[in-house]
């Protein structure tokens, strides 16, 4: 077999092209995932918590402004309590303790909020109005199969029934 300077040609070119495509799907999906809302929820107050209570605490991570669409706690059973629910159907409660608004304007800007239950929850969630799946976060007292079982009926709770969101 010789060397053939035009298939060698042919060769390169074909390598080139498809390091080209590859480089822009990159970057497309580069582009697309930066315009994502991105928030990280927590539980408990960014600062030490004074009042008792269960709190929750939601930080902006993107560059644009994000509205929280819904936001509550995960119970034991799997059952998401949404607060802004809680606000609707009781809005004269006073032991609610509020810091920051649902509009996060700014990257690291954040939302502060916490209630008295009667039962403890297992975890936090928060949606923002592009989001279609909640994000989530456990306490650190929670067992990684109490939070797998959790994520699992979660899942299936978003997907399946389209009255959740």
């Amino acid at each position: 077999m010789t060397w053939d300077i035009e298939a060698t040609q042919k060769w390169v070119t074909l390598i080139a092209a498809v390091l080209a495509a590859a480089a822009s799907m990159l970057n497309l999906w580069w582009k697309l995932r930066e315009k994502a809302d991105k928030i990280k929820v927590a539980c408990d107050l960014i600062s030490p918590q004074i009042s008792p209570g269960e709190f929750l605490n939601v930080v902006s991570l993107c560059d644009h402004s994000v509205q929280l669409a819904d936001y509550g706690y995960v119970m034991r059973t799997g059952t998401l309590l949404s607060i802004p629910q809680l606000d609707a159907d009781d809005p004269d409660d006073e032991s609610r303790v509020l810091y920051g608004s649902t509009l996060l304007e700014t990257r690291n800007a954040s939302f502060e909020i916490g209630l008295s239950l009667r039962e403890r929850p297992v975890g936090v969630y928060a949606r923002t109005t592009s989001q279609t799946w909640p994000t989530v976060a456990f306490r650190y007292d929670t067992s990684y199969f109490m939070r797998l079982w959790l994520r699992t009926v979660l899942f299936c709770k978003v997907a399946c029934d389209k009255t959740v969101y």
